[in-house]
C-alpha cells in the first residue's frame, strides 16, 4: 500500500483568512518567518498561526499513514501494533483494528493477538517510530504552539473580541490535545505555558496524575465555551464553536465516568457527564440542530442539522485520496480497509426492530429488511448502489461473489472470482466480500480526489451520550426515549408497543442496548475502539475467538455468469451460497493491561522523568489516579 501526505484543512477557509485584509502583514515567506510584532498586530495573522493547530489536530480523512503535520494513524493497523490513537484519522479506515471489520490477508495486529510488547514499535521499523513521534511528540508540539498563543494573545494590538475568539479556539484544542493523550495512556506532564529553551533537562517534567489532567481539560473547555461564538459564518464555518466545545466536554466526561477510569474519584461522575451532555443538547437544540434523515444523507448533504463538529473538504483544492475503502476495481492500488465483519453485519437490526438471529435466519437473505443504517453503511453482493461515476459509466453494480470456491484449512476461501465485475476482492485468502459505504464520496471522479466533509461529532452522539449517562443514573425512561429516537430516524417501525424493537427494561439490559446501538449507529466513525476500552469489553473480543467473514459463492447448479451487471439482487439472491469463515491470523487474545497503553521506549528515552505505566515492563505510574 502506498503512502501520501494529508491535505489541508478547508483550504478555501484558510485562504480567505490568510489573504483578507492582511496582505501587507502576510506578504512574507515562509509564514513561520513572521516576527512577534507581525503576528500579534493582526487577528488574521494570529489566526493563521492557530490554523496550524487545526491542521494537525482536527479529525480528518487522509489516505496514508500520517506525517509530521496532520492526522494520527489508524489504531491497530496490522503493521504498527495498535499503539497509537485513532482520534484524528477516520475516513481512511479504522475498523480493521476493531470488531467492525476484518483484517486484510489475515493481517491481525499483535495488539489484538496479545503478542505486542511495549517496545514493539522500537524494534519494528522506522515508519512505526515516526507514528509514535507524531502521536506523542507531535501532540506536545501543538500544545506548545497553543501555549504560545495563549501567552501572547492578550498583549496583541487588535480588539478584545478577536482576542477572545482566538483564545477560545486555542483553549479548546489544548483540551483536545491533552485528552487525546490522557485517554490512551493516563496522566502526562501538564505544560500550560511556553517552556523557555535553556537546556533539555529543564524541559523534562514528571507525569501529572490523570485526575489532574482531566481537571485541566475540563477547565480549558469551560473557558473555551465562555469565549467561543454560537456559530461561524462564511469561510469560517467549520471552526470550533460553542456547541462543538460543549459536546466534546460531554464526550470527555462520559469516557472518564465509564468503567475503565470509573469517574477518577469524582472528577468525572455520571452526574457530571449527564449534566454536560444535557447542557450541550439544550444549546445545540436552540441552534436548530437535531437528527437528520435519511441517515445516508448525513455525509452527502453538507452542514446539515446533524453536524456539530466538522472538518470540511471540497474538490478541487481541499480534497483527499481514500482508495483503501473502495473496492479494487474502482481504486488506485490500495484495498481491503473497513471490510465489514460478520459481527457488524449481524448487529444491524431488522426493519421491524427485531434482532438478526443467525441461528434461525439464512445468510442468503442477510441484506433483506434491515434498518436504513445497514444500507447506508454496507456494500454487499449486488447492492443496488453505484458509489462511483465509474460504476455509472460501466452500467454495473458491484458483485463480490466467487464463481466457485472452497473453504481452506485456515477457514478462508479459495476459488475463482466472478467475471461480472472482475476484481480481486473475495479471492484467495483475502475474504473481502462486504465493503464500507458510509462516508464514501459517491460523486468523486477519482478516489484520489474525494471531498466529503467529516462530521466528527454528530447530534446522535450528543443524544446517545446523554441517554447513556441517564441510564447509569437510574433514569431508564429517558435513556429508552433516546434509543427510540435513534431507531425511529433509522427507519425502524415503532411496533405495537412503540418501543422500536427495544426490549430492554433494566439498567443492565439498557446498558447493553446502548453498546449494541452505538456499534451500528457509529460504525466506521472512529468511536468503536474507545467504546470497547471504556466499557472494558476485551473479554468480548477474546470470547469471539476470531472475527469472521461471509463468503459468497455461486451455486453449482447456476450457470456462469450468475447475473447481469445490474441485475436485481432481490430476485437473484437465491443463486448464491453463503459460508461463515474465520478472518484472523489466530485467536484474539488481547490482554487487559492493554486497556491503557504502555509508553514506547523512544518516549521514555526523551524524558527520564516520564514513568512507565504499571503493568508494562515494571512501570510504577498508576494511570487510574
Amino acid at each position: 500500500m502506498k503512502t501520501k501526505h494529508i491535505l489541508t484543512w478547508s483550504l478555501a477557509a484558510v485562504t480567505s483568512i490568510l489573504f483578507s485584509n492582511c496582505t501587507k502583514v502576510l506578504d512574507k515567506s515562509p509564514l513561520t518567518a513572521l516576527t512577534s510584532s507581525d503576528l500579534w498586530s493582526s487577528p488574521a495573522a494570529a489566526t493563521s498561526y492557530l490554523n496550524g493547530v487545526y491542521y494537525n489536530e482536527m479529525p480528518c480523512m487522509p489516505y496514508g499513514t500520517g506525517n509530521a503535520g496532520g492526522c494520527s494513524p489508524v489504531i491497530n493497523n496490522w503493521w504498527w501494533g495498535g499503539w497509537v490513537s485513532n482520534t484524528n484519522l477516520v475516513n481512511y479506515g479504522n475498523g480493521n483494528g476493531t470488531d467492525e471489520a476484518i483484517p486484510t490477508m489475515r493481517g491481525t495486529d499483535k495488539f489484538l493477538l496479545g503478542t505486542a510488547t511495549y517496545d514493539f514499535l522500537e524494534n519494528y521499523d522506522n515508519a512505526a517510530l515516526g507514528v509514535v513521534n507524531n502521536w506523542a511528540v507531535g501532540t506536545f508540539q501543538d500544545i506548545r504552539t497553543i501555549n504560545q498563543i495563549l501567552a501572547n494573545v492578550d498583549g496583541a494590538s487588535f480588539d478584545q473580541a478577536d482576542k477572545d475568539l482566538i483564545k477560545g479556539q486555542a483553549l479548546f484544542f489544548r483540551a483536545w490535545a491533552y485528552n487525546k493523550l490522557v485517554k490512551d495512556i493516563g496522566g502526562v506532564p501538564l505544560i500550560l505555558k511556553p517552556q523557555p529553551v535553556t537546556d533539555l533537562t529543564s524541559l523534562q517534567l514528571p507525569r501529572n496524575k490523570t485526575s489532574e489532567c482531566v481537571t485541566q481539560i475540563l477547565s480549558d473547555l469551560d473557558s473555551a465555551i465562555a469565549l467561543l461564538p454560537n456559530s461561524w459564518s462564511g469561510a469560517d464555518v467549520g471552526r470550533i464553536d460553542k456547541g462543538a466545545a460543549m459536546a466534546f466536554k460531554g464526550r470527555v466526561l462520559l469516557f472518564f465516568a465509564s468503567p475503565l477510569f470509573n469517574g477518577l474519584n469524582g472528577i468525572a461522575t455520571w452526574q457530571k457527564a449527564y449534566d454536560a451532555c444535557l447542557a450541550a443538547k439544550t444549546f445545540v437544540d436552540g441552534q436548530g440542530k437535531g437528527l437528520y434523515a435519511p441517515f445516508k444523507n448525513i455525509w452527502s448533504d453538507r452542514l446539515n442539522k446533524e453536524v456539530i463538529m466538522v472538518r470540511r473538504f471540497s474538490t478541487p483544492g481541499s480534497d483527499y485520496p481514500v482508495p483503501g475503502i473502495i473496492p479494487l476495481r474502482y481504486t488506485a492500488d490500495d484495498w481491503g480497509v473497513d471490510c465489514a465483519s460478520l459481527e457488524l453485519l449481524n448487529a444491524f437490526p431488522m426493519s421491524d426492530g427485531s434482532a438478526w438471529d443467525p441461528t434461525t435466519m439464512a445468510y442468503d437473505t442477510l441484506f433483506m429488511h434491515r434498518d436504513d443504517r445497514f444500507y447506508a453503511t454496507i456494500i454487499y453482493n449486488g447492492a443496488p448502489v453505484q458509489f462511483s461515476p465509474q460504476m455509472v459509466s460501466k452500467k454495473e453494480y458491484f458483485w463480490t461473489y466467487l464463481d466457485n470456491g472452497t473453504v481452506t484449512g485456515a477457514g478462508g476461501m479459495s476459488g475463482t472470482r466472478n467475471t461480472v465485475t472482475s476484481s480481486w476482492e473475495g479471492w484467495g485468502e483475502e475474504n473481502l466480500f462486504f465493503f464500507r459505504l458510509k462516508g464514501v464520496d459517491q460523486s468523486a471522479q477519482s478516489v484520489e480526489h474525494s471531498g466529503t466533509d467529516w462530521p466528527e461529532i454528530r447530534y446522535a452522539e450528543v443524544l446517545m451520550n446523554m441517554g447513556e449517562a441517564a441510564n447509569e443514573l437510574g433514569n431508564t425512561a429517558d435513556a429508552l426515549k433516546v434509543l427510540y429516537q435513534i431507531r425511529q430516524r433509522a427507519g425502524i417501525a415503532p411496533g405495537i408497543g412503540g418501543n422500536y424493537g427495544i426490549t430492554a427494561l433494566t439498567q443492565a439490559d439498557i446498558r447493553t442496548a446502548y453498546q449494541n446501538e452505538r456499534f451500528v449507529e457509529f460504525a466506521f466513525e472512529g468511536k468503536r475502539w474507545d467504546d470497547i476500552r471504556r466499557w472494558k469489553l476485551f473479554g468480548k473480543l477474546r470470547a469471539m475467538g476470531q472475527r469472521h467473514g461471509l463468503a459468497v459463492v455461486k451455486k453449482a447448479s447456476v450457470s456462469a455468469p450468475a447475473v447481469t451487471p445490474m441485475e436485481d439482487i432481490n430476485t437473484a439472491w437465491n443463486k448464491f451460497d453463503y459460508t461463515k469463515i474465520t478472518a484472523d491470523a489466530g485467536p484474539l487474545n488481547i490482554s487487559d493491561n492493554c486497556y491503557i497503553y504502555g509508553i514506547p521506549y523512544t518516549i521514555l528515552q526523551r524524558n527520564p522523568k516520564f514513568q512507565q505505566n504499571n503493568g508494562w515492563n515494571g512501570g510504577s505510574f498508576d494511570p487510574f489516579q
